[in-house]
């Protein structure tokens, strides 16, 4: 597919030299001679560069920058300027322009910058589509990840899923601790074996005792026949215990005598049964805290902590809520027969300013709620609950100020880290493709802590 380039000045005969120069090499072509136009066509439509002069009337190079990072972030931004304007030109960059030309250009340095730039954004986001596929091979139901984080746990799960060790999963309510576990078992050799999974806070005490160790008949009033526990019935697959900081002493050293000995004996039984489980444990609370305070046994948590996956809140993996938007619009407009497309610039600025306390699975509940509301193709804030609204309204200048320079430099690292990875770490073909000297990219790196 041709790539799309929208060019803006407000001196025709460049448009037009422009145009001709770009279709000449293959391009889709619009253009726009005042920045008020432009805004309004890539409101309409997506390119994937946009070309702008930085002198122009009200609506400058910048505020065009500004307003297609916030209309279109995934389009790349370059801006032409006059010799005596490239200090400008600079300052754009750090506001997130890809790069920029200088007036009067030769027609070789612009095909070769908006080639550099095309090549940029193509490696970013076959990097990103890698990730995709990494994370739905990685999951049997639905995963999606772009975070460092997520990545990092990823990898992990990668090195421990083939192994029959331990895992507690750490995290708040939310997060996806449940979904974490299938993925263990379905990519697992254990994948064709059951996977069985209890609630430990949901179940009484009494009867979360029999739901895992199962009992004889006469056991106890109303045990009229044998029943297996889910310990049994997991057997040579995964048993996953959600919320097991809520377990209670007395069945956390009957869990324990099972992962010693790898037995296991229903209530009103004599005889033990050999059994094979890997056991997945996932909690919200402070077990370390809880140790301290004698309300979990120390023993029993180092069994289960043989590996330790840690899933950050939402709050602190922002990057990773347009590809879940994204993969819960999709599934909601199917399941709704709807054909909405996604959510506009307003709207999914009040979902990044969102603190999100019940995480992914709050973030699921209003995408579907959204879908289900929303009259036409794009969702604004009218189909978005008040709460979010109300607290995930405007930001005063002082804050906007700070989430602009963190949200810059976010982006910088990303960009850096998908380049450099995309060309195997070798740093002199990372700072080529990024159009910056060896020197420069030796200091960005040391700066945002990326290692070789």
């Amino acid at each position: 597919m041709k790539a799309k380039i929208l060019i803006v000045d407000d001196e025709k005969d460049i448009c037009k030299a422009l145009e001709f120069l770009l279709k000449s090499e293959g391009y889709s072509v619009a253009l726009a001679h005042s920045g008020e136009e432009a805004v309004e066509k890539i409101q309409k439509e997506h390119f994937d560069v946009v070309l702008t002069d930085l002198k122009m009337g009200k609506l400058d190079g910048v505020a065009v920058l500004e307003k297609t990072r916030e209309l279109s972030s995934d389009t790349s931004v370059v801006v032409m300027t006059a010799y005596a304007s490239v200090e400008s030109a600079v300052e754009t960059m750090k506001k997130g322009a890809a790069d920029y030309i200088q007036k009067p250009f030769l027609n070789e340095d612009v095909k070769i910058t908006i080639r550099k730039v095309i090549e940029q954004k193509r490696l970013i986001e076959e990097n990103i589509a890698l990730k995709q596929q990494l994370s739905q091979h990685m999951g049997c139901m639905e995963f999606v990840a772009n975070s460092e984080a997520m990545l990092r746990i990823i990898d992990t799960l990668e090195k421990v899923i083939p192994t029959k060790s331990n895992i507690l999963i750490l995290g708040e309510s939310g997060t996806g601790k449940g979904l974490i576990a299938e993925m263990v078992h379905c990519n697992s050799p254990r994948r064709d074996k059951p996977f069985i999974s209890i609630n430990c806070s949901a179940i009484p005490e009494g009867l979360l005792e029999s739901e895992l160790f199962g009992y004889k008949r006469g056991a106890f009033t109303g045990a009229v026949t044998d029943k297996a526990g889910l310990i049994t019935m997991a057997d040579q697959g995964t048993l996953f215990l959600d919320e097991i900081g809520d377990m209670p002493l007395n069945l956390q050293s009957k869990l324990l005598k099972v992962l010693e000995s790898s037995e296991v004996t229903p209530l009103g039984d004599t005889r033990s049964r050999l059994v094979d489980v890997r056991l997945v444990t996932a909690t919200n609370q402070d077990l370390e805290q809880k140790i301290v305070q004698k309300t979990f046994r120390e023993d029993l948590y180092y069994r289960l902590n043989v590996i330790e996956i840690r899933i950050p809140p939402l709050r602190e993996r922002k990057e990773d809520i347009l590809m879940i938007v994204n993969h819960f619009v999709k599934r909601y407009s199917e399941e709704n027969r709807k054909a909405v497309r996604g959510f506009d610039s307003d709207a999914m600025a009040v979902l990044m300013r969102y603190a999100w306390p019940g995480n992914v699975r709050e973030l699921r509940n209003v995408i579907e709620r959204a879908i289900v509301l929303c009259p036409g193709e794009v969702i604004t804030p009218d189909e978005l609950p008040d709460k979010l609204k109300k607290n995930g309204g405007a930001l005063s200048g002082q804050q906007e100020a700070s989430s602009l320079k963190l949200s810059l430099s976010e982006y910088e690292k990303t960009l850096i880290l998908n380049v450099y990875h995309a060309q195997n770490r070798n740093k002199e073909e990372t700072a080529k493709v990024l159009g910056v000297d060896l020197a420069t990219l030796y200091r960005k790196m040391k700066k945002y802590g990326i290692e070789d």
